[in-house]
């Protein structure tokens, strides 16, 4: 079977999200005072340009109650459409435009390429996967869908992969304890088993996608 790395990639990105999501969710930082308080911290201490510190940040915490919910929805919504490999073209590109903003919000906090690293992951799996998006010769789902990843793989190997990645995912939270000491056992397990199972449904609608 020849091996789709752009996939591969995108597969990397949507376990990211939805690890994020759940990571988030366990700390509280999709409520209002854990969102509004995670970025005035940042706020006051990145090297963003102070236009986006002082006013766009400022905006987005002083109306936490309505961008909290909306960015927990959006976050976990981009892993789903990434491990699904539903209009991955348009979606990694929007998961670009979020890093990026991200990013610019981190800006002297953190490592300068953790997440710029990220960018250009999805901005390659982005124009990857954009020109089978835009083909007009194919049916709208089949341009949604996107061009088969898994190829001849019997069901069987299907399984095998969704429990292998949803395995892998929580190891990798547990070894790094992803999420604090007081939640990362839980985090790990509600990251794995989501992660495995859209790799499951994944692996289903690939059986749907034409070459």
């Amino acid at each position: 079977m020849q091996i789709s790395w752009p996939a591969v990639l995108r597969l990397m990105l949507g376990a990211l999200f939805v690890s994020t999501f759940f990571e988030n969710l366990e700390k509280n930082l999709y409520t209002v005072p854990g969102y509004s308080g995670l970025i005035d911290d940042y706020a006051a201490r990145n090297n963003a340009p102070g236009l986006w510190s002082d006013h766009f940040m400022k905006f987005i915490s002083d109306h936490a109650s309505f961008f909290a919910p909306v960015q927990a929805v959006f976050e976990l919504s981009l892993g789903i459409l990434l491990v699904l490999g539903i209009a991955s073209g348009i979606v990694a590109l929007v998961t670009a435009g979020h890093l990026t903003a991200l990013w610019i919000s981190e800006l002297g906090l953190f490592w300068v390429w953790e997440l710029l690293s990220l960018i250009v992951v999805a901005v390659v799996v982005g124009l990857a996967f954009l020109p089978s998006l835009l083909d007009r010769r194919r049916s709208p789902v089949e341009r949604l869908l996107g061009p088969p990843t898994l190829g001849s793989m019997k069901p069987a190997g299907r399984v095998l992969l969704a429990v292998v990645l949803g395995a892998a995912l929580a190891g990798a939270i547990l070894a790094a304890k992803t999420g604090g000491q007081a939640h990362y056992t839980q985090v790990a397990w509600e990251s794995g088993v989501t992660y495995g199972v859209l790799v499951l449904v994944f692996g289903l609608l690939d059986r749907r996608r034409v070459a």
